[in-house]
């Protein structure tokens, strides 16, 4: 019950979450962004791979979303993202997490964002899971025990056939696309700021 309720109110505590925190670091010196001594080289190489990870995983995101998008719990999703790892729009946000922890470089500030991202998604997987299991009977039971849950497995990858086609809620992607631009741009400014005040 307490899994499902935290499901169903994840959206405003995350975002909640977020405002706490970027309060926590504008008003708290303990709490703050790029509180990690490094050599510049090292920052720069921080970047890169801090950017490499949002990118990766913004478009698996959209690639994840493409799949899923007008389905969700309605029907089963096993081709493409979903034939190696059971949520990946959640790895794909993980990814995008870690990549930010980068532009950040704060292990206070990236140890509480992941807190707040496990507390909150996990229960949301598990839920999911459940909803999944009841609505789908055996057929998710053998895909819930043979494919990973969060990291992937890219040896299960099973490509979709070429003349397959998937129905797609534009809204949706439109909303996935956008939120992928605004981590672009959120790591631009995080990392911006840093340079500029080396």
């Amino acid at each position: 019950m307490l899994i499902k309720q935290i499901a169903q109110k994840r959206v405003v505590v995350l975002r909640l979450s977020s405002v706490l925190i970027i309060t926590l670091i504008v008003f708290d010196n303990n709490f703050s962004a790029y509180s990690l001594e490094i050599d510049p080289n090292i920052a720069i190489l921080f970047s890169y791979i801090g950017y490499t990870l949002v990118v990766l995983g913004g478009f698996g995101r959209i690639w994840a979303s493409l799949y899923l998008e007008g389905f969700k719990t309605k029907k089963l999703i096993k081709e493409g993202p979903y034939s190696m790892v059971r949520n990946p729009l959640y790895f794909f946000s993980l990814m995008i997490f870690l990549g930010m922890f980068f532009a950040i470089k704060s292990v206070p500030i990236s140890v509480t964002i992941l807190l707040v991202f496990v507390l909150f998604h996990v229960p949301t997987i598990l839920n999911e899971e459940k909803v999944l299991l009841d609505t789908h009977d055996e057929s998710y039971r053998a895909y819930h025990e043979s494919t990973p849950r969060l990291l992937p497995n890219i040896f299960k990858y099973k490509k979709t056939k070429s003349t397959d086609r998937i129905e797609v809620k534009i809204k949706g992607i439109n909303n996935v696309l956008w939120e992928v631009i605004g981590y672009l741009f959120l790591f631009t400014l995080i990392d911006f700021f840093y340079f500029i005040g080396l």
